[in-house]
């Protein structure tokens, strides 16, 4: 009698552990929403068209790139 009652405890403990865990999982974002909440804003390469955030942009008169040598290219051609 004394082991079914420990095997039942320990079933119980169990169960109510993995309840905890699922809950306390749902309550968290998980590691790859972590951007979810704050969205980066893109700018497109006026030389490849490529997307890239904004802090890793580089700029001049309101044209973004996603390289130096991009821009360097784009300024060689359209400022002659």
């Amino acid at each position: 009698m004394g082991l079914i009652r420990l095997i039942i405890i320990a079933a119980l403990i169990y169960l109510a552990w993995r309840v905890i865990k699922r809950l306390l999982a749902q309550a968290r974002p998980a590691e790859s929403d972590n951007n979810a909440g704050n969205p980066q804003i893109m700018v497109k390469c006026a030389q490849c068209g490529v997307h890239v955030p904004t802090p890793e942009a580089f700029s001049h008169n309101g044209q973004h790139f996603c390289s130096q040598d991009h821009q360097r290219q784009y300024l060689e051609h359209h400022d002659r």
